[in-house]
C-alpha cells in the first residue's frame, strides 16, 4: 500500500489553516462594507499587506527582496497578484451590498470546482463521474442558501455575481502557481513573490480608483472606531499578507492546484460561524443544511478519485 507524500500532507494542513483564515476575511471585510468607497477598502487591504513585507525587508536580516530577472516572471507575479487579489476582493466587496457575508464564503467554498473546470479546459484533464456529481450537489447547497427567507435578496442576484467573478480571480491565481509556481520559486522566495504580487494588485486598485473617481476621502472611516482598525490591520497583515505567505508554501508542497484547493472546503462553515459572532448574522437551518450539503459536496469531490470503482482484471483461464 503505498504511503501519503508527506509534502503533500503538510501542504493540505497548512491550507487548511489559511482557509480558515480567509473564511474569517469575509465578516471582516463585511465589518468595513459600505463605510467607505469599494476599490478604496481594497486599495487599503493590499497597500497594508505591500508595506508589511517591506518592513519585513527592512528589518529582517534573513530576508531580502529578490529583483525579478525577466519579463515572464513580471507577467506572470503580475498576472496572479492582479487575479488574486484586485479581482477577488474587489468584487467580493461588491458583493456585499446584495447579500451576506455567509453566502460568499459559500460561493468561494466552491473554488475547487471552478478549478477542476479549468483544468478540464486548459489542461484537458477530465472530471470522474463521482466528481462531477459532487459539482451538482454543491449546486443544490448553494441553491438552498440562496433561497433561504433571511437573506437580504430571495434567489440568485447581483451578489453571487460578483461573488463569483471574485472567486474566479483567485482560481487563476491558484491556476498559475500550481502551473509555474515550482519555476518561480527556484528564483524568487514566497516573501519576495508575495510582495510583487500585492504591489501589483495596489497598484491596479490604485489606477482604478483613479479612472472611476473613487472617493478617497472616505479612508478616514477607518481609523474611526478600534473595530475598524483591527479589521483593516487583520484583512491586510493576517489574511493577506501571512495568510497568502503561507498558501504558496502549500502550493509548492503540493504541486497540485485542484489537490490545495480542497482545502477551501472549510471556508464556507468559517465564514458563516465569524460572521454569526462578528455582525451577527443569522444562522438559520435552512441555511446551515445549505452549507452541511455544500461542504459534504466538497468531501465526495476531495475523495474523487479514491472513491472510483476498481478494476479486477480477470483470472487467465487454464
Amino acid at each position: 500500500m503505498s504511503q501519503a507524500n508527506p509534502n503533500k500532507t503538510l501542504g493540505l494542513m497548512i491550507a487548511l489553516f489559511c482557509a480558515a483564515l480567509w473564511g474569517a476575511s469575509f465578516p471582516l471585510g463585511g465589518v468595513l462594507a459600505g463605510k467607505l468607497d469599494p476599490v478604496v477598502l481594497a486599495i487599503a487591504r493590499y497597500a497594508i499587506a505591500t508595506l508589511g513585507f517591506v518592513f519585513l525587508f527592512m528589518f529582517s536580516k534573513k530576508h531580502t527582496l529578490k529583483k525579478i530577472q525577466n519579463k515572464k516572471d513580471a507577467i506572470l507575479l503580475m498576472s496572479a497578484g492582479i487575479s488574486a487579489q484586485a479581482v477577488f476582493f474587489y468584487f467580493t466587496i461588491l458583493a456585499y451590498e446584495y447579500t451576506s457575508s455567509g453566502e460568499i464564503g459559500v460561493i468561494n467554498g466552491m473554488a475547487p470546482f471552478l478549478a477542476m473546470l479549468a483544468v478540464f479546459i486548459l489542461d484537458k484533464v477530465k472530471p470522474s463521474a463521482i466528481k462531477v456529481f459532487a459539482v451538482v450537489l454543491s449546486l443544490i447547497g448553494a441553491g438552498i442558501i440562496a433561497y433561504d427567507p433571511s437573506n437580504k435578496i430571495q434567489g440568485i442576484n447581483l451578489g453571487h455575481l460578483f461573488a463569483l467573478i471574485g472567486v474566479l480571480g483567485f482560481v487563476t491565481y491558484n491556476y498559475i502557481l500550481g502551473k509555474f509556481g515550482a519555476d518561480l520559486s527556484s528564483r524568487y522566495d514566497t516573501f519576495s513573490s508575495c510582495f510583487y504580487q500585492f504591489a501589483s494588485a495596489a497598484v491596479a486598485l490604485l489606477l482604478l480608483g483613479i479612472a472611476t473617481g473613487a472617493d478617497f476621502s472616505s479612508a478616514s472611516v477607518l481609523v474611526e472606531t478600534p473595530k475598524y482598525i483591527g479589521s483593516i490591520l487583520a484583512l491586510g497583515f493576517v489574511c493577506s499578507g501571512i495568510a497568502y505567505a503561507l498558501w504558496e508554501v502549500a502550493t509548492l508542497k503540493t504541486q497540485d492546484a485542484v489537490i490545495t484547493t480542497m482545502a477551501l472546503n472549510v471556508l464556507p462553515l468559517f465564514a458563516m460561524i465569524v460572521a454569526y459572532f462578528l455582525l451577527g448574522e443569522i444562522v438559520t437551518l435552512q441555511k446551515l443544511a445549505g452549507v452541511i450539503t455544500v461542504v459534504v459536496a466538497l468531501c465526495i469531490y476531495t475523495a474523487g478519485d479514491r472513491l472510483k470503482p476498481v478494476k479486477v482484471a480477470a483470472e487467465p483461464t487454464l
